[in-house]
């Protein structure tokens, strides 16, 4: 009798999960991993011949699955709380802060780097004023008990490795608050002390009169790749009349804003800074009292440390080599004069294959 009871039982879950899944419509995207779901394969004679459209449907009926984001939550605190790992896929979380595990050092990636920078410096730098700083991820801030790049090590590789450009040691400005608990990038409410850092290098005009505008529930990158239910983050993007006044046109000449609002609430909204990843951006002050133009070398920190910057310069460029061939750049700015800036955070430095040489 028990077992007819839990053979009726499971056929009933299974009958009922079926049931659901076929009345259930089909979700478009995953906002949670940040990617379009696999919608009903398109089935024809030579996609079943080959096996083609029994793997689509497979990866369909994954992505598909009713209570998916559950059934992930599930597996997260199984693996957290029962099984006692310290991890789920790389991913932990401590006081609030999702963290992702970045290790070990690969000390040729940050050398490559170094390489492809001083490539750049050549090309185009010569005799320009030309700064850099390195930006530090959340990991760096972690205690010694934690599994982390040997951070002292990168810092120099990279120092010892650029010729003919200046350092800005950021770092010590910097602490785990500044960034958000979901995302991997910094809070833009809480760099402007890493502006009044670069003003004194670089000799521009500082200011702190902003406007802050603020939007929540923010979901960052780690979010997702978590799987649990954590506190949102509040994104904070500061204004005034210099930034809402700016002129601002991407690679195909397209007139955009500094802010792009309709990204707040989509996909990631971490691009409503200069509407996310662009090869080619440049901004124009409209209300500039200067004459004194920027080079920005960057990855996706710096959109959000950009806009602080338009006070004073009368234009930026902001130049993204992970999705541009630097042998390009020459067809689409002049270099002559203008203040060069290199910024990029530690993970893009220690995966610098993703930087195009």
């Amino acid at each position: 009798m028990k077992n007819k009871i839990l053979s009726i039982s499971f056929c009933l879950i299974i009958a009922f999960f079926c049931f659901i899944n076929i009345v259930t419509k089909d979700t478009e995207l995953s906002y949670t991993e940040r990617r379009k779901l696999k919608a009903f394969p398109n089935i024809t004679i030579d996609s079943l011949l080959s096996g083609k459209a029994m793997k689509e449907f497979d990866e369909y009926t994954l992505d598909q699955f009713v209570y998916r984001e559950d059934f992930r939550s599930l597996k997260t605190l199984v693996n957290l709380n029962i099984f006692r790992k310290l991890d789920n896929n790389d991913i932990f979380i401590k006081d609030n802060f999702i963290f992702k595990y970045e290790y070990p050092l690969r000390e040729n990636k940050v050398l490559a780097f170094t390489e492809k920078m001083n490539n750049l410096y050549d090309t185009y730098l010569k005799d320009m004023n030309v700064y850099y700083a390195i930006i530090p991820d959340k990991n760096y801030f972690l205690s010694d008990d934690y599994l982390k790049l040997d951070y002292d090590k990168l810092f120099k590789l990279v120092q010892d490795g650029m010729k003919n450009m200046q350092y800005i040691d950021i770092t010590k400005a910097l602490n785990l608050d500044d960034y958000y608990y979901t995302d991997t990038h910094w809070k833009q409410e809480k760099i402007l002390k890493i502006v009044k850092i670069l003003s004194e290098y670089m000799h521009f005009d500082y200011t702190d009169d902003y406007k802050i505008h603020t939007y929540s529930p923010f979901y960052g990158v780690y979010y997702g790749q978590a799987a649990l239910k954590t506190k949102p983050d509040v994104l904070t993007y500061l204004t005034n009349d210099v930034i809402d006044s700016a002129t601002i046109y991407d690679m195909d000449s397209d007139l955009t804003t500094v802010y792009e609002l309709s990204s707040l609430g989509q996909m990631d909204s971490y691009d409503v800074f200069l509407s996310g990843s662009t090869p080619f951006l440049t901004i124009t002050n409209n209300k500039a009292n200067t004459d004194k133009e920027l080079i920005i070398f960057r990855d996706s920190f710096g959109s959000s440390l950009a806009p602080l910057l338009i006070n004073g310069y009368s234009k930026i460029t902001l130049i993204d080599i992970r999705y541009i061939n630097p042998n390009l750049l020459s067809n689409y700015i002049e270099f002559n004069n203008q203040d060069v800036l290199i910024l990029y955070n530690t993970l893009v430095i220690n995966n610098s294959d993703t930087i195009r040489k």
